[in-house]
């Protein structure tokens, strides 16, 4: 079964905008995460701040509005989402096991719910110490165990209507407790003097169903141990029935978000 860092599926998901969007949608009742980030980040605006794995330019682009003057570098594995931050940031398409930056380039380091994404999280992370210049700081978000578990509780009932067989572990089994919370602070210690955790977790109401459906159609099917195709398209229409049928009744869906970020210096 394909993992959450096999760069095929990571590839494929990130190719355009969209999916990304979907899931960002979902938090658009909640404290925005973009602002707790750049607030971690502690900065005064002339300070020179690469977002490594930057998607679709949410965090450049609200530096920017924050009056943010000093060089803004936006990486990122896909040409489309690095294209993205262009109006804000310098683009670079880059793998953040192998950044394309000299030795203590940049000031703040921003490495947003992506680091699960890669195979290679040590190196990675070296990567991340190697390029943030000394007295500077990587600013570092993932997610907790129990992330969006009202939704992953959905594909799996919807894919257990469909094949009769419910995925095993769902979350777990796709791979994201490689990077969870605690084993993602031992592995940034060991490359910077200091790691705080920032526990940013809480349920965050969802109001539309169309919100839900998309997100759920977001996700790559292989999270649920399945490929693109006709099985996938019914597990989505059953997950649909089921989300539509919750709203009716409760008209809306409280979403746990469990996320965490680390300020490491």
């Amino acid at each position: 079964m394909a993992t959450i860092a096999d760069q095929g599926v990571v590839r494929a998901q990130y190719a355009t905008s969209a999916n990304l969007g979907a899931r960002q949608a979902i938090w658009q009742h909640g404290p925005s995460l973009v602002d707790i980030v750049l607030d971690l980040g502690e900065l005064s605006g002339d300070e020179i701040v690469a977002d490594i794995g930057c998607g679709n330019g949410l965090f450049l682009t609200a530096l920017r509005q924050r009056g943010h003057a000093a060089a803004l570098i936006g990486l990122d594995l896909s040409a489309t989402m690095a294209g993205s931050t262009r109006a804000d940031a310098f683009p670079v398409v880059a793998d953040v096991q192998a950044l394309p930056l000299a030795d203590g380039a940049i000031d703040r380091a921003l490495c947003i719910h992506m680091l699960y994404h890669v195979p290679d999280l040590v190196r990675a992370v070296g990567e991340l110490r190697r390029v943030v210049r000394p007295g500077g700081a990587a600013v570092v978000s993932t997610n907790g165990p129990d992330h969006i578990r009202e939704l992953i509780a959905i594909l799996a009932e919807a894919t257990a209507q469909v094949t009769g067989v419910a995925p095993d572990g769902a979350a777990d089994a796709w791979g994201t407790a490689r990077f969870h919370p605690e084993p993602a602070r031992r592995l940034l210690a060991r490359a910077f003097s200091e790691v705080r955790l920032h526990d940013l977790g809480r349920s965050v109401p969802v109001y539309d169903a169309a919100v839900v459906s998309a997100a759920l159609a977001s996700f790559p099917p292989e999270s649920v141990g399945q490929a693109a195709g006709p099985t996938w398209t019914a597990i989505l229409a059953v997950a649909g029935e089921l989300v539509a049928d919750h709203f009716a009744t409760h008209g809306q869906l409280p979403v746990t978000n469990a996320a965490a970020a680390f300020v490491c210096r």
